[in-house]
């Protein structure tokens, strides 16, 4: 490896199962799972993604219903940063139109704020005087600057140190709720400014996806294909072959019937857990067990409502000191082409009070409408709820949810050259969204590339 190629070998000792043989197989073709597959593919590896769905794109997709192209997950993207880079190095197409920055609402209100230093300037705004704006700074630059806070408390008890003021604590549980998919009594101090240096501060501009996001996934995938890749839909993994401790390849169950796929390299895009399952318990240490049991998911819900008109004057609204909304965005006020000529449609996403408790999801989104009619004046008149959605349970929207005492978990498993990718194994600072899954890629595909080198060095 790299360049063993798709190799059929014929009946082999399980019966009259095809067996072919890729450098690298990849399970899930997730943001995680396309990144790291182009990489691969770009730098000289026989590469197979296998998706069970027969879509791909997993959380970063688009469903068509009624003429509406509807974002299943990823709204918006960032213009720069890990995401991407990855569409550069691999020469794929990245075509995305910048959205103009959000306003905010507080109460219902809607808060004038200059174009640029907007999360200041609202910070100003929710500060009762400047003393305490002041304060409130002087520690957010110590915690980027010098030291970030304990990883064993809450975001909410660090701030509680400066000011308890409620409009103060309602925009950090906002920023909270939207980067880390946990409340601020939650979320761990430390992984907020991790996220604030990293992810937040590499985002560039926001931006949104003529056709969708699904037309990014697919760049991704014509990439891996134009470099001899290939992408199989419909192709669920159901085991993972291990011997002696490394991994041997996959079995998948494809349109034309089951295949074995013998690979140097295995990369899972479905979650610590369900790689666990499809290898084998057996194979897999107690302390890595444990940590993998130790994660802990998070859920995000979102209403799509459509309307002859915007809701709202502007694409994206940021919403303080609601029930549950976080925001609203409005993608056919940037790109048309998400909505048939005169309609619009909108995407507020919200998550529950309590992630690590019980919640009702009827309840959930009742609370979430409210929001609208209180925030959106025009919401009860003229929107029409389209579609609601949520990732939970065993697709949540975080999987490893950076609660105070949160670990990262290494993309590498216990299993030798086979790797995880994805939100769920993102390093601090890049727990999620698609910068944190092309984060995980590079690292993963930057340590096969070494290990691939480092073997040939000792051959010769």
């Amino acid at each position: 490896m790299p360049g063993g190629g798709a190799v059929r070998t014929g009946v082999n000792g399980r019966g009259n199962m095809d067996a072919q043989r890729f450098d690298v197989v990849v399970i899930g073709a997730g943001v995680g799972g396309l990144c790291a597959g182009a990489l691969l593919a770009h730098r000289g590896f026989k590469t197979l993604v296998l998706e069970r769905l027969p879509a791909i794109g997993g959380r970063c997709s688009t469903i068509e219903y009624k003429g509406f192209k509807i974002p299943v997950g990823a709204v918006g993207v960032p213009s720069s940063g890990p995401f991407r880079e990855v569409f550069d190095e691999v020469g794929a197409a990245f075509e995305a139109r910048q959205h103009p920055e959000g306003k905010y609402l507080v109460n219902g209100t809607e808060v004038s704020l200059p174009e640029k230093g907007q999360f200041n300037a609202i910070l100003s705004h929710c500060c009762r005087d400047e003393k305490e704006f002041e304060r409130i700074r002087k520690a957010m630059r110590r915690a980027d600057t010098w030291e970030k806070p304990s990883n064993e408390i809450s975001l909410r008890d660090w701030l509680l140190r400066y000011t308890e003021n409620e409009n103060v604590h309602a925009l950090f549980q906002n920023v909270c709720a939207a980067f880390l998919i946990a409340n601020a009594h939650e979320a761990s101090a430390r992984e907020f400014f991790d996220i604030r240096t990293g992810m937040m501060r590499s985002y560039g501009a926001a931006c949104f996806v003529p056709g969708g996001s699904i037309t990014l996934m697919e760049a991704l995938r014509e990439a891996i294909r134009r470099k001899g890749g290939e992408v199989w839909t419909r192709s669920p993994v159901t085991r993972i072959l291990v011997d002696d401790e490394r991994v041997r390849g996959v079995i998948a169950r494809t349109p034309k019937g089951e295949v074995e796929i013998a690979a140097d390299v295995v990369v899972s895009n479905t979650g610590p857990k369900r790689t666990i399952a499809l290898a084998g318990r057996a194979h897999f240490d107690q302390g890595y067990l444990k940590e993998v049991e130790r994660m802990r998911p998070a859920m995000q819900m979102w209403i799509v409502t459509i309307a002859d008109r915007p809701l709202y004057d502007w694409p994206v609204v940021t919403t303080l000191k609601t029930r549950r909304m976080i925001n609203m965005l409005i993608p056919s006020m940037v790109v048309p082409g998400l909505a048939p000529s005169g309609k619009h449609v909108h995407y507020s996403i919200s998550g529950p009070a309590e992630q690590s408790g019980r919640w009702n999801m009827r309840e959930e989104v009742e609370l979430h409408i409210e929001d609208l009619k209180e925030n959106i004046p025009r919401f009860k008149a003229e929107g029409t709820v389209l579609h609601v959605g949520c990732y939970r349970g065993e697709w949540p929207t975080i999987t490893n949810t950076p609660f105070v005492g949160y670990q990262p978990l290494s993309p590498k498993t216990p299993v030798e050259n086979l790797y995880n990718v994805g939100e769920a194994v993102g390093p601090r600072g890049y727990l999620g969204g698609t910068p944190g899954c092309a984060v995980t890629a590079r690292m993963v595909v930057d340590e096969i590339v070494r290990r691939a080198e480092r073997q040939k060095r000792t051959k010769s």
